[in-house]
């Protein structure tokens, strides 16, 4: 079934933010804490009706910075803090996530998102043997869409991812790179769908630029969600399954985050062969859901690194993807020069 595209409106491409970020490299402890503030966040809009609507503000580049060291991470723990460090509430955010733009997505041609949080993500954590290869001077924005259902506005709040650093080891960690599949990404435009009543079956075919084990998997749903799949096309096998975990109510809580290497390696995907993402949405009321969505985000370890396919600039869903932060081009132009001047190693 085709999902319903929100209507309305263009999209109004907001300027990158001009937030401070704080860049602070611990060799000691093996850790980089990366930290983006001060916000004002005011309390979100009611939304009028019986139905579960979803609360959204507008969503924008609020900063960039340079990856300060060449090596892998293998965890990311986020924060919501005051100016004084202690901790806000999570529910503060509806998502954050961060944009590498100088390396591509396994699926689609545009900038890799390294990781990214909802409201229901849990911290990010794998073992040390494997690790995500970063580069010194790659650039990364972050993104940031909040959503203060906290019934007041929140003043001086601070974002903190601090990233685990693989350690220096012998066999070297396996290198890990991120897998994402939006059921219904449209780079340059919105990106939610429409849950009529009774619920809706969403499904997107992919392919894969290289071949490689999924090692785990999770994703991003919204309120009423059931589950998403990970299908073979040709066979009709199911490879991955992610479910949603929800109250009485229907509202999502979190959702599952099955590691398939403690068991085996992973379903190993090959470059070429023709996937299916399905996403399952209940809806018991009757009224019609705005603004869902379904992302399946995962672990994935490619057979050979080097197959991983460059960045192209001239790619037109790169550019459309890039076009949807405006003014980005010049903010990422001036990280070269920058970097060595915002990184703190104590």
């Amino acid at each position: 079934m085709t999902p319903a595209r929100l209507s309305g409106p263009p999209i109004t491409r907001l300027p990158v933010s001009t937030r401070h970020v704080d860049v602070q490299l611990d060799k000691r402890h093996h850790t980089l804490a990366v930290t983006i503030g001060p916000f004002h966040v005011p309390q979100s809009p009611e939304m009028m009706g019986d139905m579960m609507m979803m609360r959204r503000n507008d969503e924008t580049l609020e900063g960039a910075f340079a990856w300060p060291v060449t090596g892998r991470f293998h965890g990311v723990k986020l924060e919501v803090i005051d100016s004084a460090g202690h901790p806000l509430p999570r529910r503060l955010l509806h998502h954050t996530y961060m944009v590498n733009f100088d390396r591509r997505q396994l699926v689609d041609a545009v900038a890799e998102r390294p990781f990214s949080f909802g409201e229901e993500t849990e911290d990010i954590s794998t073992p040390a043997a494997l690790g995500l290869p970063m580069q010194a001077g790659m650039r990364l924005g972050i993104v940031i869409m909040w959503d203060n259902l906290t019934g007041h506005d929140v003043d001086g709040a601070y974002i903190r991812y601090t990233f685990e650093l693989n350690r220096h080891r012998r066999p070297a960690p396996q290198d890990m790179l991120p897998f994402l599949v939006d059921v219904n990404g449209v780079y340059g435009g919105p990106d939610g769908f429409e849950v009529p009543p009774g619920g809706i079956v969403l499904a997107k075919q992919f392919t894969v630029a290289a071949s490689g084990h999924l090692v785990a998997a999770s994703g991003h749903l919204h309120d009423h969600a059931v589950m998403m799949r990970l299908e073979d096309v040709a066979s009709g096998h199911i490879l991955a399954r992610v479910r949603a975990r929800r109250d009485s109510v229907g509202h999502t809580l979190a959702v599952e985050r099955p590691i398939f290497a403690l068991w085996n390696r992973g379903p190993h995907l090959k470059a070429g062969r023709p996937y299916r993402l399905v996403v399952v949405y209940d809806n018991p009321t009757r009224d019609t859901l705005i603004n869902a969505m379904g992302l399946m985000a995962g672990l994935y370890v490619p057979d050979r690194l080097r197959d991983w396919p460059t960045v192209d600039p001239q790619n037109a869903d790169y550019r459309k993807d890039m076009e949807g932060y405006a003014g980005v081009d010049s903010v990422l132009a001036t990280l070269g020069s920058k970097v060595a001047a915002s990184v703190t190693r104590p």
